[in-house]
Order: C-alpha cells, then structure tokens, then sequence
C-alpha cells in the first residue's frame, strides 16, 4: 500500500448504534482477500487419523500434541505453556478449535469483501470483532516474514525500494492503521 492508497482508505467509523463501515478501494480490497485466503489455507486443519474415539472426533481432540513446523503458524498457534507435556496436552484439546476461530475470522473478512463489489464494507459488532481477530492473525503472519522481533519499524522503514520486504511492511504498517480504526470505532460505541 503505498501513502496514496492510504489517503484514499477511511478506515472504520461508526455508523449507527451498532455498524461500523469501512471503504476500500478496490486495489486494498483485493490484497485483503488474497491475505485472507492465504491464512485460511495456512490455517487448513492437520488431517488427523485419530478415528480410534469418535467423542474425541466429535468434540474437537486431537491426536497432535507437536507444535506446527510452519513458522507463522507457530505464531499464529503457539504453545500455552513452556513444560513441554503440559504444551502438548493443552494443544491437543484446543488446537483444533483455535484453527476453526481463526479461519472463520478471515473468511468472515473474506465474505464482507467478496460481497462489496464497490469497497463499501459494513459490520455488525460480531463482524467488527471477526475483523479485528482476522486483521490481527495476517499482521502475525507479515511480523514473521518481516522478523519484526529482530527488526525494529525504523529498520524497516527505511528498506530499499527495491527491497521486496517492503512491500510487505507497507501492507503490515496500513493493517496497524485499519484495526486502529476499527478499534476506535468500538470505543466511540462504548463513550
């Protein structure tokens, strides 16, 4: 996203006792979908040949209690505790549902986008809350590439044009930018 883009994004405001709406031009509104298209298939469910107990199945135990290769998804699933038998027990009962919450956020993301054929977006609390979770989980992602934890923002604010990281910097500082908005949006709600 480059500053133009930016000037032409609102952000969130509130809109009535419960809505809040956003406009996006088209070109943000296509790189909101391939993110959030991108984290639903990260997010893609491990197949589990855990069929032995079908209460487990049904109630969403798994047979996994390794955390995942994927850096990002490290991030985005990390381990609740440092004992790694407490980690492993702990990701066993919750893994599987954390993945669901986690991809129901960007494809709720995904059909608001999809929906607006002219950028206008508009939410319901529940949505503003999907959104915020689902915008929260893509700057993950992008802090991971951008190894936001060795690089501090005037590091790679200063990236070379040519650099393709910043590009991706650009994306992760406007996402920071767009949930403020949504979340001072929430907050006129709650004054």
């Amino acid at each position: 996203m480059s500053a133009e883009t930016e000037e032409q994004s609102s952000g969130f405001t509130r809109h009535g006792s419960d809505d809040y709406v956003a406009n996006f031009s088209s070109s943000e509104r296509q790189v909101l979908i391939n993110l959030v298209e991108q984290i639903v298939e990260l997010l893609g469910e491990r197949i589990d040949n855990y069929d032995d107990d079908p209460l487990a199945a049904m109630i969403g135990i798994t047979s996994f209690d390794s955390p995942p290769d994927d850096e990002v998804l490290m991030r985005l699933l990390p381990n609740a505790y440092a004992e790694q038998v407490d980690a492993s027990e702990f990701r066993r009962y919750t893994e599987s549902t954390l993945r669901a919450r986690k991809s129901a956020n960007a494809m709720s993301m995904r059909i608001d986008l999809k929906s607006s054929s002219d950028g206008y977006v508009e939410v319901d609390h529940d949505g503003a809350n999907a959104w915020l979770g689902g915008m929260n989980d893509i700057r993950l992602a992008l802090g991971v590439r951008l190894n936001v934890q060795a690089n501090s923002h005037e590091d790679l604010e200063i990236l070379a044009p040519d650099d393709p990281l910043r590009g991706v910097y650009a994306v992760y500082s406007w996402l920071g930018w767009l949930q403020e908005s949504l979340i001072q949006a929430l907050m006129d709600d709650a004054l």
